[in-house]
């Protein structure tokens, strides 16, 4: 049977504009990212809501950044692989 899920460490980083930078390394079981996937968009949807540091900060500008900086061999090529949105 297939693996559903995959074990990552991810490096989430919020830097607030006139505020605190946080940086945060998570380790988190995400489905697996479908074959032919476009890959930007699976880090957004699956590991980009890691970001954030709740609702003291909702209302602040940031720039959010999701690594991924630990990942099995197997799925050694999105080791590496970092988004990043302003919010």
């Amino acid at each position: 049977m297939p693996t559903t899920t995959v074990p990552l460490t991810i490096r989430v980083d919020n830097d607030y504009a006139h505020g605190p930078s946080f940086c945060h390394l998570l380790h988190v079981d995400v489905p697996v990212p479908a074959v032919g996937e476009d890959i930007t968009g699976w880090m957004m949807s699956v590991l980009f809501p890691y970001t954030g540091e709740g609702s003291d900060y909702a209302d602040m500008d940031a720039i959010y950044s999701v690594q991924i900086i630990d990942a099995p061999v197997e799925f050694d090529h999105i080791l590496g692989l970092a988004v990043s949105a302003m919010g």
